[in-house]
């Protein structure tokens, strides 16, 4: 894809699409089917690496015909993203479920640590598994963020949105509507940001802490 420059100028930026299925299942086989693909391609990505990863090596495991893949994944990038985009439906999941049994007394701030304890190592695990495929979706993810193209999915804000539902007594900011869109883009912008250029910060301890402490300010300083 293409988006050109404001004010008429002629220059181009080129992003390059993040690779897609080629079409979603619908019938229970056909789910199952793609289901055993997407399992077997992580086992593949966790337990031997990106490079180990083949179209050959996928079909062998999964017992899956190479011509049956084609049908859903015309790449191997598509099956990766696809993969990932599951893995972090799964992480917003456990992380709505995990804040709403939390005790009464949990603060705010230990709801802001556990939303990061969630999201960063997920973001780690990916820059490391496939840089790749993280940059050309990072890429594109950042042009949806700032609204400059429309996505095919569009991923809400489901963390903020949790954190300030689940402890509206500790949100005492003035504008609430400011807050929860500072608190939304940090929490999308900063990390991707570490993602791209110090993926080291993501496994550091106190990346997580200074996150927090941050996220904590914005949605509880009134003036």
């Amino acid at each position: 894809m293409s988006t050109r420059t404001p004010a008429g100028n002629s220059e181009i930026l080129q992003i390059e699409l993040p690779p897609r299925p080629r079409k979603r299942p619908r019938q229970e086989r056909s789910v199952m089917l793609v289901d055993a693909l997407k399992k077997t391609g992580w086992e593949i990505l966790e337990k031997e690496g990106r490079d180990a990863l083949s179209l050959e090596r996928l079909s062998m495991r999964s017992g899956v015909a190479v011509s049956s893949i084609y049908e859903y994944f015309p790449t191997i990038e598509s099956l990766v993203v696809a993969i990932f985009d599951d893995f972090r439906a799964q992480a917003r999941s456990r992380l709505v479920e995990e804040l709403r049994v939390l005790p009464s007394n949990t603060t705010l701030f230990e709801g802001i640590t556990l939303l990061l304890r969630i999201g960063i190592p997920m973001l780690h695990k990916w820059v490391q598994l496939d840089r790749d495929v993280f940059v050309k979706s990072s890429h594109y993810d950042e042009l949806v963020r700032l609204d400059l193209v429309k996505p095919t999915q569009y991923w809400t804000s489901i963390a903020t949105d949790a954190l300030m539902e689940r402890f509206p007594d500790e949100v005492v900011v003035r504008d609430r509507a400011k807050a929860r869109f500072v608190a939304f883009h940090t929490i999308l912008a900063l990390p991707r940001a570490m993602a791209l250029m110090h993926p080291e910060y993501l496994a550091e301890a106190d990346t997580q802490v200074l996150l927090a402490r941050m996220l904590h300010a914005l949605l509880t300083t009134r003036d």
